[in-house]
């Protein structure tokens, strides 16, 4: 027996969808080179396509074994997506990170424990796991990052805060089985929102960091009020800063100072080679 109905024999064709959303993140990260996030969301769709493909083989031989290790890729993903969501926001892991991840991984296996014997807790509380780490990587998306451009923000929260309701409301469409396969197209049409607003996200993040450099080429193309004596420009707060600092502070570059020869004769005069 198993606790997965026949309907799901469609997980290969889910298979097939997220190893292309996969394949699409891959390529992503090949564009964003620098962004932590994609790395993180390619692995974590790619781990829930293996995980569909594990439930597809529930209905035909060992669905007890097939059911676990596609529920650990299918939660192993879920972790993932939320590392990445995590990281990319700018946040670096802590200590209690790890203590919450391992009282999460504790509670998955008691859950996994309990399936032989209570299959309907079991299920019901894998669910619940499973909208905690999407509530709480909306959350995360929402409030732990202060960059301006919204569009993929809400997006990404959106599309994860509509696939946690769903994960706890999924429970009372099984009771209706003629909701069962629009509920399954829901599935994937909330993991598509969420790739989408992943991409705007980068998109965004791409477009302010265009948009600063813009301004700072314009300010380095202005005309620069200088010192006549000592060489300092004044800033827009009417602050006079040494040149080099000047552009480093608006621009990417970098100065590595010496001497030309000129002032190497005035200043240095007996450092200076004389030929032969």
């Amino acid at each position: 027996m198993t606790t997965l109905p026949a309907q799901y024999d469609s997980f290969l064709a889910f298979s097939a969808i997220f190893f292309c959303m996969g394949f699409a993140m891959f390529f992503l990260r090949k564009a964003a080179k620098g962004e932590i996030g994609p790395g993180y969301w390619t692995t974590s769709f790619f781990l829930n396509s293996a995980g569909f493909l594990f439930w597809a083989a529930t209905v035909t031989s060992q669905p007890w074994l097939f059911y676990v290790i596609g529920e650990a890729l299918h939660m192993l993903g879920f972790i993932t997506l939320l590392c990445g969501a995590y990281r990319f926001t700018g946040n670096d892991f802590r200590r209690s990170h790890f203590l919450v991840l391992g009282g999460f991984v504790i509670a998955w296996s008691g859950a996994i424990c309990l399936l032989p014997q209570h299959r309907l807790e079991s299920f019901l509380l894998l669910m619940v796991l499973r909208a905690v780490l999407f509530l709480g990587a909306s959350r995360l998306i929402f409030t732990h990052t202060t960059e301006k451009p919204l569009a993929g923000r809400r997006l990404t929260a959106g599309g994860l805060l509509a696939w946690g309701i769903y994960v706890l409301a999924f429970p009372f469409i099984w009771k209706f089985p003629f909701l069962v396969p629009m509920a399954l197209g829901f599935l994937v049409g909330f993991h598509v929102l969420v790739v989408l607003g992943l991409v705007v996200m980068i998109v965004d993040r791409m477009r302010l960091r265009a948009e600063v450099s813009e301004q700072q080429v314009k300010i380095l193309e202005g005309c620069l009020p200088i010192c006549s004596y000592c060489k300092k420009i004044r800033d827009e707060d009417d602050h006079w800063n040494q040149i080099e600092m000047y552009i480093r502070d608006h621009s990417e570059a970098e100065f590595t100072h010496s001497i030309c020869p000129n002032c190497a004769k005035e200043h240095f005069p007996e450092l200076t080679l004389q030929p032969h």
